[in-house]
C-alpha cells in the first residue's frame, strides 16, 4: 500500500499500459469516475498515467475519458492488439 501511496507523487510521464477488464487491478468506475468496466475475460482496459482512458469490449471500442486525436490510434491499437484505424468508439471489428 505504501508504494501505490509514493507513486501518486511522481511526475507524470505519459506511460500507458493495457490489461485485461478481469484483472484484479481493473478498479475503473470504482476508485476513479466513471463507468464501470465488467470483468469479462474478452475485456481490455487502457490507461496512461493511471487514468483509463478506452476500454475494448468485444468488438466495441468505449471511450472512458477525452484524450488527444493523436493517440486514438495507439489505444485502440494497443486494446485490439493490431494495427487499427483511429476511432473514437464503435466497432472494430475482428479478421
Amino acid at each position: 500500500m505504501e508504494s501505490l501511496r509514493a507513486s501518486r507523487k511522481l511526475p507524470l510521464t505519459g506511460e500507458r499500459i493495457t490489461i485485461a477488464a478481469a484483472d484484479p487491478l481493473n478498479l475503473t468506475g470504482i476508485i476513479t469516475p466513471g463507468d464501470r468496466v465488467r470483468a469479462v475475460t474478452s475485456s481490455r482496459v487502457a490507461y496512461c498515467d493511471g487514468v483509463p482512458l478506452a476500454t475494448m469490449e468485444g468488438d466495441y471500442l468505449r471511450p472512458l475519458a477525452d484524450f488527444e486525436m493523436e493517440r486514438r490510434g495507439d489505444v485502440a491499437m494497443a486494446l485490439a492488439g493490431r494495427r487499427v484505424p483511429a476511432v473514437v468508439s464503435g466497432f472494430i471489428g475482428r479478421r
